[in-house]
């Protein structure tokens, strides 16, 4: 014989409730751009116009799962200006600085970026949560003329084992894994470093 008692239903809601906590994130807000960004900014010897293609990414971007089963939907309005955050550093080493091909006066180069791939997603066990991430950033990387000097991608994953998968939680990870693909492409594009100015 079946206990539906409402002792026993109300157990099982809190059970599920207890579960699901830490698990509620729908739209993640932008990352903080990194504290070096403005500095090697300042310090560029050239500039190189980036453009960015989110095409291939736009929509939810990961879901919240209890255990296997997506609980709700994982939006990143901001991912491309997180992209562009996370190429300004990598760029910046090199010694130039990243400005939009309208704004740029007399770019080295020109580096067209297509977000491949990305998803944020949060796994939530019984004790654990797992937010992870992962990012592929394929980029052409051209002369001022637009003649193409080198095709490369990069990708990156990364993931967490913490209490709870919240947005600060999902936006660690990928803060990382963007930092990760963005760092992994440059390096693959071999971007000579800038000349010094005179």
């Amino acid at each position: 014989m079946e206990n539906n008692s409402p002792y026993t239903i109300r157990t099982w809601m809190a059970a599920l409730a207890y579960a699901l906590t830490g698990c509620f994130s729908t739209e993640l807000p932008p990352l903080t751009p990194p504290p070096a960004t403005a500095r090697l900014e300042g310090l560029a010897d050239a500039e190189i116009a980036v453009t960015i293609d989110d095409a291939h990414v736009r929509g939810h971007r990961g879901y919240q799962f209890l255990t296997a089963v997506p609980v709700t939907r994982v939006y990143t309005p901001s991912l491309v200006s997180d992209v562009m955050d996370s190429l300004k550093v990598q760029v910046g080493l090199r010694g130039y600085r990243a400005v939009a091909p309208d704004q740029a006066s007399a770019p080295a180069y020109r580096l067209d970026v297509v977000i491949e791939d990305f998803t944020v997603s949060g796994y939530c066990y019984a004790i654990v949560r797992r937010p992870k991430a992962s990012t592929v950033l394929s980029g052409t990387l051209r002369s001022p003329t637009g003649e193409v000097l080198r095709q490369c991608s990069g990708d990156a994953k990364f993931g967490l084992t913490t209490k709870f998968a919240f947005a600060e939680e999902l936006n660690e990870v990928r803060r990382i894994a963007l930092t990760d693909a963005a760092k992994a492409l440059l390096e693959c594009l071999e971007l000579k470093k800038a000349p010094h100015r005179l």
